[in-house]
């Protein structure tokens, strides 16, 4: 029984000791694999210092992880770290790695193909570097892949058609700045899982609802196709995307009108539809989005009445409507969107006066409401709210400038009036403000004296008062602030001499 059991135990050591030398020859795989990385790369800062080639395992390694078993690596994640140079071989050799993320490098050249060999890679980060040429069509072939992000690079061509064959558990995709061009695989209808979709900023053309499918990716969160070439009319069929948050078609040709099933996606968020050819008026069905709190249709070709159920959105925070053909008032409604910051909807052909019920948006940051037709006064309480910028001009208004509270002074940067048919004194107080940078009041009729009061900001660069009917004397105070380095002053009926202190503005327009 001795021999035996002693027996036993010798083969169990023998086990044992060949375990081990598997262990340690697959550990030695790891290290082989990231040396080999590591020697086709530039490390200025010497961030990869701790990866010596006679260590057992990588695991005690900067930017190295592991599983705490099987001590095999898991995870890469070298994002920012100043590195360049290539990716060579070495990384096929770690075959239980999950994440790889090399952002915010100078990685150049061609993306490796056999990263495809990584069977249980599911996190491929290589954005902000400079990697060219086309993307590899087995990228995904291990279908293992949920977060790929090569976005910000100088990739180019067309998309494989084949990269999207094997996409199961993709759920997060961004190519976004890239040189890419083409339509979008047709493939990409494969992708069911996705959340997140982000092609903006290439070259792509086509249609991308008729041509790959989009409207059928049911899950999808986020998706923005902003800023490339495609065309055509969108159309319905977007209310499949159930839980669609963010959609972004800006900086298109798209065209024809708008998609009234829009309206359905009731989890929207983010709509920005800007910088397109869509035509005829906004859907009846938008009034819906209650949970809206940025809607874009600025410069395209839409026409019709100012949707008077603007209020119904009441979540919103910015609104663009600039650069159409809308006319119409604006409902005194629009006042109780009291979470709004940034409101813009000039170069329309909108009348009427300005609702006085703006003065309850105390949120509001931004106001533009320029190269329209409104008329009658500003309201009186506009000028109470804490604004950065005001943009009224080109438009039909009468009467003076309101006094404005301190909460004006404390935050505006920007103030145009001109154009327009203004009347009265200037309030004095406008002078006060040391944040103001821009004052344009050109154009009006004011028939009154300039306050010495303009010559007391610290930070203003462009006063315009052409052609306002200002009288009596130049103030002398105007330049005083060393700031000023556009001032235009012609087309008034000033009289007296010119203030010497005046020559301490760079750019001077007295006739």
């Amino acid at each position: 029984m001795d021999v035996i059991r002693l027996c036993i135990i010798a083969f169990m050591s023998i086990a044992s000791l060949t375990i081990k030398a598997d262990e340690s020859l697959n550990l030695n795989d790891d290290i082989l694999g990231l040396i080999v990385f590591k020697a086709s790369v530039s490390d200025p800062s010497s961030q990869l210092s701790s990866w010596n080639q006679d260590d057992e395992t990588p695991c005690s390694w900067k930017f190295i992880t592991c599983n705490p078993v099987s001590r095999r690596v898991t995870g890469i994640s070298l994002d920012g770290l100043n590195l360049s140079g290539k990716i060579g071989r070495g990384l096929e050799k770690l075959p239980y790695l999950k994440v790889l993320s090399l952002a915010n490098n100078n990685f150049t050249g061609f993306i490796n193909p056999e990263l495809s060999l990584l069977i249980h890679l599911k996190h491929l980060n290589l954005s902000q570097n400079s990697f060219s040429g086309r993307i590899p069509g087995s990228l995904l072939n291990p279908g293992s892949i949920q977060f790929l992000d090569l976005s910000r690079n100088s990739l180019s061509g067309p998309v494989p058609e084949e990269l999207f064959r094997n996409c199961l558990l993709l759920r997060s995709l961004s190519l976004s700045g890239n040189n890419l061009e083409g339509p979008i695989p047709n493939s990409l209808s494969n992708c069911k899982t996705l959340n997140h979709l982000n092609l903006s900023n290439n070259q792509f053309s086509g249609n991308p609802v008729f041509e790959s499918g989009i409207w059928t990716l049911i899950r999808i969160r986020t998706l923005d196709l902003s800023h490339n070439s495609f065309s055509g009319a969108i159309p319905n069929g977007v209310f499949a995307l159930h839980d669609l948050k963010q959609l972004s078609l800006n900086g298109n040709q798209f065209s024809g009108s708008l998609p009234s099933d829009l309206g359905l996606c009731l989890h929207l968020k983010t709509l920005d539809l800007s910088n397109n050819l869509f035509i005829e008026t906004v859907p009846q069905s938008f009034h819906a989005l209650s949970s809206l709190s940025l809607l874009n249709l600025a410069n395209n070709k839409l026409t019709g009445e100012f949707p008077q159920w603007i209020g119904s959105l009441t979540s919103l925070e910015s609104l663009d409507f600039s650069g159409n053909g809308f006319t119409g008032i604006l409902p005194e409604s629009i006042g109780g969107l009291t979470s709004l910051k940034y409101l813009s909807l000039s170069a329309n052909s909108l009348s009427g006066t300005i609702p006085m019920s703006l003065d309850s948006s105390t949120k509001l940051s931004v106001i533009s409401l320029s190269g329209n037709k409104f008329n009658g006064s500003i309201p009186n309480g506009i000028f109470d709210l804490g604004f950065d910028q005001i943009d009224l001009s080109r438009n039909e208004l009468t009467g003076s400038i309101p006094q404005g509270s301190s909460k004006l002074f404390e935050s505006l940067q920007s103030l145009d009036l001109s154009s327009n048919r203004l009347t009265g004194d200037i309030p004095a107080e406008i002078g006060l403000n040391s944040k103001l940078r821009y004052l344009n009041l050109s154009w009006n009729n004011f028939e009154t004296r300039m306050p010495p009061e303009l010559g007391y900001f610290q930070n203003l660069t462009v006063l315009d008062l052409r052609n306002s009917a200002f009288l009596g004397s130049i103030p002398q105070e105007l330049c005083d602030s060393g700031s000023l380095g556009i001032l235009q002053l012609d087309g008034n009926s000033f009289s007296g001499s010119i203030p010497d202190e005046i020559g301490n503005c760079s750019s001077l327009y007295l006739l």
